[in-house]
């Protein structure tokens, strides 16, 4: 294997980066009233256009209570299953949900 070609397969890993977005639903001040969190794999496919997992449903992830935030991102882990898969063609791009919920009172 050629440096160059090394090279350049470590700066599209590092270019191809991580990606954070953050839904919150209201002021995150009560830590207390923090009942769970959930972390699920979402998947697209052929250059993330097509969604391929089902819409979250966040009553059913938070039955208890009401979501605070929603957390989307690509972790290590999938940068590692998508770099495994797109060797032969662009068609796989997971990422990682997690949803935490609190506790509302008149639930």
């Amino acid at each position: 294997m050629s440096i160059k070609l090394l090279i350049t397969s470590c700066m599209l890993i590092i270019l191809t980066g991580c990606t954070n977005i953050y839904f919150d639903n209201g002021v995150q001040d009560n830590v207390s009233n923090k009942t769970q969190d959930s972390s699920q794999w979402h998947h697209n496919f052929a250059l993330a256009l097509y969604e391929g997992s089902k819409p979250l449903d966040l009553s059913t992830h938070c039955p208890q209570g009401e979501w605070q935030s929603v957390h989307t991102y690509k972790s290590f882990t999938n940068g590692l299953a998508e770099v495994a898969v797109n060797q032969i063609a662009p068609a796989w791009y997971p990422k990682t949900v997690e949803v935490s919920c609190t506790k509302v009172p008149f639930k």
